[in-house]
């Protein structure tokens, strides 16, 4: 009860809030350099003469092998040193080779680039949801990390408005010049930020959490972290959810190739408004899905992660629909705002519960280890799985091909809201023995 009491009084400062902006921001930049490339994906498979194979190669495993290898790298880093210079190199780096990208002429080029800007970007999330979780109370960290990851649709959908608008006036090269520089600016800014005291926001009254251990080596630090999950099936089946929901995810670097080759839309029309309506619902899943998971985990059992479950199954029919639905008919924007809200609403329950689950000492290599799972098996599967098989049907003739490749990556985000749901049914396990 001492203990409750205790993590109530802790309050997080305005500097945090400070913070907590300053790195949305970068998530936002983060995300629209990772997602130019699929925005802009039929102009570049035309200029470099892309098969969708390349394509789903350059989106997926290219990018998400260093970037998620890395990041287990970076995690231990994040855990060890001063984290806002360890973004600032890694901002340096991506935003370097997303310049350089828009210089490149062929498969290979791009492919090195894609390949380094992983490098670069495995610095950004481990590091953040590491600060974010010393600046934040336990019982704000839902909401604090869907403010963080309002990054991704702002970021991801601002990618889409920028093919749009800028891409007829700039042509596609010239933005990835612009945007690398951007990032080459706010590198110097971010070096001078101070790095928060780790385990400042857990309470006193729990011995020890305070108390972080000193770093040890990688013989060491590997086998706990994997011993944490094996002990704690609401970790693992938390991960698991998370693979499934990111194999669709990554079909979703298609999404421009899809629209503009069997739905009909023309390019510069359907890239903004895609854009805009990511950003607006992919805004509101990402904040709400914070605000609603902390909410409802103050009243209901589960956890968070039980709240997005439930919502995920709520969403699932519109999610399925949107493949289906004519593009005239208002049916199509309708399933489509849904499927972009119901997917951006993860990051804030799923990251948080991962950071409650895991010892202060390992929540940067635990968050890595996440970003592994998600990226590497999740998206890095799915955005090669929809271009293999996509060239695999188009060499057989068979009718939309492309439709039929995303619609095997949707059937394996339908089996996140279960792993999600016995997440749930363990992390309440956890609490009852807790209490006990």
């Amino acid at each position: 009860m001492d203990q409750v009491k205790a993590a109530e009084q802790i309050k997080a400062s305005p500097k945090a809030m400070g913070i907590l902006l300053f790195l949305t921001v970068l998530n936002i930049l983060n995300m629209v350099d990772r997602t130019l490339i699929a925005s802009f994906g039929p102009q570049i498979i035309a200029d470099l003469n892309l098969t969708d194979s390349q394509f789903g190669a350059l989106t997926g495993f290219i990018f998400v092998f260093f970037y998620a290898i890395m990041g287990l790298f970076m995690g231990a880093l994040a855990d060890r040193f001063h984290r806002p210079r360890l973004i600032a190199a890694g901002l340096l780096l991506w935003s370097v080779l997303t310049a350089v990208s828009g210089a490149t002429k062929s498969f290979l080029q791009i492919g090195l680039a894609r390949l380094f800007i992983g490098v670069g970007e495995s610095t950004m999330t481990p590091s953040s949801m590491s600060m974010i979780s010393d600046l934040f109370p336990q019982r704000q960290r839902g909401t604090a990390a869907g403010l963080y990851y309002l990054g991704v649709p702002l970021g991801a959908g601002g990618a889409f408005v920028v093919a749009g608008v800028l891409g007829p006036i700039m042509g596609w090269r010239n933005c990835f010049y612009l945007l690398g520089g951007i990032g080459i600016v706010l590198a110097g800014v971010l070096y001078m930020v101070k790095d928060p005291v780790r385990g400042a926001m857990e309470p006193a009254a729990d011995p020890g959490a305070r108390k972080v251990k000193e770093a040890s080596g990688w013989r060491q630090t590997l086998p706990e972290i994997l011993e944490v999950i094996k002990t704690n099936p609401a970790l693992a089946w938390t991960m698991l959810g998370a693979i499934f929901l990111h194999i669709p995810l990554g079909a979703g670097n298609f999404v421009m190739v899809w629209m503009e080759r069997e739905r009909g839309f023309e390019l510069a029309e359907i890239q903004s408004l895609y854009g805009l309506i990511y950003i607006i619902c992919g805004t509101a899943g990402t904040f709400l899905g914070g605000f609603l998971s902390d909410w409802y985990q103050s009243r209901w059992k589960g956890g968070r992660i039980r709240f997005l479950a439930i919502l995920m199954l709520a969403v699932a029919p519109l999610t399925l629909a949107f493949r289906f639905a004519s593009p005239d008919s208002p049916m199509f924007f309708i399933a489509l705002a849904f499927a972009l809200f119901s997917v951006s609403s993860f990051y804030g329950p799923a990251f948080s519960t991962v950071q409650d689950l895991t010892p202060v000492r390992l929540r940067g290599l635990m968050t890595a280890l996440l970003l592994v799972a998600c990226n590497l098996v999740g998206m890095g599967i799915g955005a090669l799985m929809t271009g293999l098989i996509s060239d695999l049907l188009t060499a057989a003739q068979v009718f939309e091909p492309l439709t039929k490749a995303l619609l095997v990556g949707d059937g394996f985000g339908f089996f996140a809201a279960p792993s999600f749901i016995m997440a749930s049914i363990y992390l309440e396990r956890n609490r009852r023995a807790a209490a006990a």
